[in-house]
């Protein structure tokens, strides 16, 4: 072995030559006596100091990535925590970069703002009032009538009965209904162009008529009434009258009275006796006969209606 090979060999960590070690002496004389022998030729067991060194640097790249990986991944770990959702199914967005970089901040979520409504004062409907009964003086006629309406009445004795005119206010001291009990009856108004007219309410109440009167004029059973008649306005009455057995759809007046019981007088009760086709002193007036339906649904007209049914005669 040459004295190159032999210090290479001895030198090489890798290789263990059973090479004795060469003494200093003799190798440095046979150096600079004997001629050189080179050779480029190594055993194939034995690597080049190019390869070992390419070996050793991959070896250090391999193990300096390792630990970049190790280290990245413990400072990803670190900043995001665990998984805490599952991934987004396949059709949603995923959060941006910045949603899931870190813990979420809370955020205050603003409250839905209230806008004022002014609630609507609802109109006040007029309760029922409480009611009394009324018995005239002469003790021939019956009926109800709100408690706070005040009665007035004017009762007197002719030959052969009595009779009375009873008047009825409302709290507002307006004259709301008459009952009048008469013996005689005035003739009706004579008007030189009829009006049309409607009965727009009509209840039979349980009033026996004169039998006898009956036969003189026979007429239809005694009722409850709310009667118009259409002139330059609408024209109302709200009355007790006998059912008129051939009505016909124009009229110069309309009569309020009915027969009653024997001995018993003629008994006009409502807000007027007499209803004329001109509208004087009518108890009640409207613009249209629309107005006039709508009257009926009021606490006033229902009032009305039950104050008149109300009423019984007794004969002597």
């Amino acid at each position: 072995m040459d004295p190159i090979k032999n210090l290479i060999s001895g030198s090489d960590p890798l290789r263990n030559d059973p090479a004795a070690v060469p003494d200093a002496d003799a190798a440095l004389w046979r150096v600079t006596t004997e001629a050189p022998m080179f050779t480029d030729s190594l055993p194939a067991t034995v690597l080049r100091f190019e390869d070992r060194k390419r070996r050793r640097a991959r070896v250090a790249g391999v193990l300096a990535l390792a630990a970049a990986a190790v280290t990245a991944g413990v400072l990803v770990a670190t900043n995001l925590g665990p998984l805490a959702s599952a991934p987004a199914p396949a059709g949603t967005v995923a959060p941006s970069t910045s949603e899931t970089a870190g813990p979420a901040t809370p955020t205050a979520t603003p409250s839905p703002t209230r806008t004022a409504t002014a609630t609507p004062t609802p109109t006040p409907t007029p309760a029922p009032a409480t009611w009394t009964t009324f018995t005239d003086a002469t003790g021939q006629a019956t009926f109800e009538h709100p408690l706070g309406w005040t009665v007035s009445q004017t009762p007197q004795t002719i030959d052969g009965g009595s009779y009375n005119i009873v008047e009825l206010k409302n709290a507002a001291g307006r004259t709301m209904a008459t009952l009048r009990l008469v013996y005689d009856v005035a003739g009706g108004p004579v008007c030189p162009a009829p009006k049309p007219y409607q009965t727009l309410d009509s209840v039979v109440v349980d009033i026996p008529q004169k039998a006898a009167k009956l036969r003189e004029h026979p007429q239809g059973p005694s009722a409850f009434v709310f009667r118009v008649i259409q002139g330059d306005k609408v024209y109302g009455s709200l009355a007790l009258t006998d059912g008129d057995l051939a009505p016909q759809t124009t009229t110069c007046g309309l009569y309020n009275g009915i027969l009653g019981p024997d001995n018993v007088p003629i008994a006009q009760f409502g807000d007027t006796v007499w209803l004329t086709a001109d509208g004087k002193d009518a108890p009640l007036t409207f613009g249209s006969l629309a107005e006039a339906k709508a009257y009926m649904g009021t606490q006033e007209y229902r009032d009305m209606k039950r104050m008149l049914i109300s009423l019984a005669l007794h004969g002597a």
